[in-house]
């Protein structure tokens, strides 16, 4: 069984498969339930959870005779309702990104291009909290914390997410505070240990690498398991399929024009060498 926030996705998607399969309107479904229209809507979109008893009461009016899949949905609907750690910081953080570190929790396998920072998935506290330091200071303090609690579920659990991060080589250059070197000495020096980690694969894309896909920016790929997974991009959380796939490929292509796991940690370790002498 998934997890609550990709058992919602599966969920809302066998809602719409099982009402196209039974070629019915999204109008009519609704008036045989007596809900409103944008009630249905909002279900199917997953923007509301649904009730364990409207499910029942759906999955009857379809006619699901099931009751394995009947079961497994209902338990989904249940799940969905459970309350999540991120949920601590709704007060402070926007919607959109709880909703992707939602996905992130539940993925086996994140894939990440980023030109301008270091990942957020392995930035230390000091070099996180300059990159925060434009919002007002109780939000500050929060997104800062929200960051390293997102590390430490994703790596320091039993079974920790596998990571892949390809960082343009301009980010081990680019001060996160005007003349403060020693953050980012502190942030490439954290980076060469975390790319040593069993569940990590960290690599420099050098300056001389050429056109790639991550010239329209940063983005990341979650997979899910077989077949399934969402592309993050934009600050949108994206489902296409041709959109996951491109940039799949775009991420496994970076990762062949990116310096090698060694060449990267020691071009990691040269810059920071030279930082340090100022």
């Amino acid at each position: 069984m998934s997890g609550p926030i990709v058992g919602k996705r599966r969920l809302r998607a066998e809602l719409r498969r099982l009402r196209r399969e039974r070629e019915l309107t999204q109008d009519l479904v609704a008036a045989e339930m007596e809900w409103s229209l944008s009630k249905l809507i909002r279900i199917e979109n997953g923007t509301v959870a649904i009730s364990v008893s409207d499910l029942r009461s759906l999955l009857a009016y379809y006619r699901l005779h099931d009751t394995q899949l009947v079961d497994d949905l209902l338990e989904l609907a249940r799940a969905a309702k459970r309350r999540m750690w991120w949920d601590e910081y709704r007060a402070v953080l926007p919607g959109p990104l709880l909703s992707y570190v939602g996905f992130e929790a539940e993925a086996v396998f994140v894939g990440t291009f980023e030109p301008m920072q270091f990942p957020e998935l392995m930035q230390t506290r000091r070099y996180s909290s300059a990159t925060t330091a434009e919002h007002k200071a109780g939000d500050h303090e929060q997104r800062v914390e929200f960051r390293l609690r997102r590390q430490s579920e994703l790596f320091e659990r039993e079974a920790p997410s596998r990571f892949q991060a390809l960082i343009d080589e301009s980010v081990l250059r680019r001060l996160p505070l005007h003349d403060d070197e020693a953050v980012l000495v502190d942030q490439i020096e954290h980076a060469v240990e975390f790319a040593q980690r069993p569940y990590a694969d960290v690599r420099i894309v050098p300056f001389n690498a050429g056109y790639h896909i991550g010239w329209e920016g940063a983005f990341t790929v979650l997979e899910f398991g077989a077949d399934d997974g969402m592309l993050h991009k934009g600050g949108q959380l994206l489902e296409e399929p041709e959109l996951i796939t491109t940039h799949t490929e775009g991420l496994r292509a970076l990762a062949r024009m990116a310096l090698p796991h060694e060449a990267s940690i020691d071009l990691m370790r040269q810059v920071a060498a030279e930082l340090k002498r100022g």
